[in-house]
């Protein structure tokens, strides 16, 4: 009689470990399907170049950290990583020597990915006073960059 109840506890013990496996199976692909998506990259600021010449699209090839003061216009260009479409970006740019905000102006992200911005800044009507300013970038999302320069 022994072996009739070994066998049988042997036989069920294999058809439980099958149904085991299939709810363990079943129980991981509900915590998948319920998984929340991979997090994206946060964007970043990851450059700002600054000239008095940039390319017919306003985009500027070279930094450049001295200005006279009678250049026209300060060109600018910013590479933002990781942007995601509609993300308010504020360009501010700092008079360091008076520590005066002089101009400040914000753009929604036109797409997803890595995006350049241009923009540039007009010569005021008394031209560029002499001195060090500051430019600050930053996205909606808390990424910041500086760059700094000066007019001479």
């Amino acid at each position: 009689m022994r072996p009739e109840i070994h066998q049988s506890a042997v036989t069920g013990c294999r058809q439980n470990r099958a149904m085991l496996m299939a709810g363990l199976a079943m129980i991981f692909m509900l915590i998948m399907s319920a998984a929340p998506a991979p997090l994206q990259a946060a964007s970043q600021v990851a450059e700002i170049m600054l000239n008095d010449k940039a390319d017919a699209k306003g985009v500027v090839a070279e930094h450049q950290s001295t200005f006279p003061t009678s250049v026209g216009e300060i060109f600018g260009t910013t590479l933002i990583a990781g942007a995601k479409k509609g993300q308010a970006v504020t360009t501010e740019l700092f008079y360091m020597t008076r520590n005066l905000s002089i101009l400040s102006s914000t753009d929604d992200l036109p797409n997803d990915g890595e995006v350049t911005l241009t923009f540039a800044f007009p010569k005021p009507d008394k031209g560029w006073p002499v001195g060090n300013y500051k430019l600050v970038v930053s996205t909606a999302g808390g990424a910041t960059k500086t760059v700094t320069f000066q007019v001479k």
